[in-house]
């Protein structure tokens, strides 16, 4: 169980990703975890997880809760030859699985995913297409 609220808004956010499903399945490189695993080839079509939180603020005067704010980053990565459409199409399902109004729960950590996730095609490079997934989340924390 992670401590700190940080720690737990990944947690939550996550643990809800693990639960979508893609049929071929798709492996997730997460944060600060070596990808491929030791001995593996790194695989053309995968997904990579970026989490970003920002600079947290006092929504009272004095003592209070404070908002924490950030971004998940999904991103599909795909093989050349593959299309555009497969990959958006992986997008399309990861911004339905966290729509606008979502509520998440880890260790009495509440998150809201407070709008409603986009993604942005980036041209393809190096012999891939990457199309990221931007989750915006907050959470009121002591």
């Amino acid at each position: 169980m992670p401590s700190g609220v940080e720690a737990n808004i990944f947690k939550a956010m996550i643990d809800r990703l693990l639960l979508l499903t893609f049929t071929p399945a798709q492996p997730i490189a997460a944060p600060n975890i070596p990808f491929p695993a030791a001995g593996q080839t790194k695989p053309k079509d995968y997904l990579e997880v970026t989490f970003l939180p920002n600079a947290t603020t006092t929504r009272t005067v004095g003592p209070g809760r404070q908002q924490h704010r950030g971004i998940m980053q999904v991103s599909v990565h795909y093989g050349s030859g593959t299309g555009i459409v497969v990959p958006l199409q992986r997008a399309d399902q990861i911004v339905a699985h966290f729509p606008k109004d979502l509520i998440l729960f880890e260790s009495g950590v509440r998150v809201k995913i407070y709008r409603k996730p986009y993604a942005i095609p980036m041209p393809p490079a190096n012999g891939s297409l990457m199309v990221p997934v931007t989750i915006q989340y907050e959470s009121f924390n002591a």
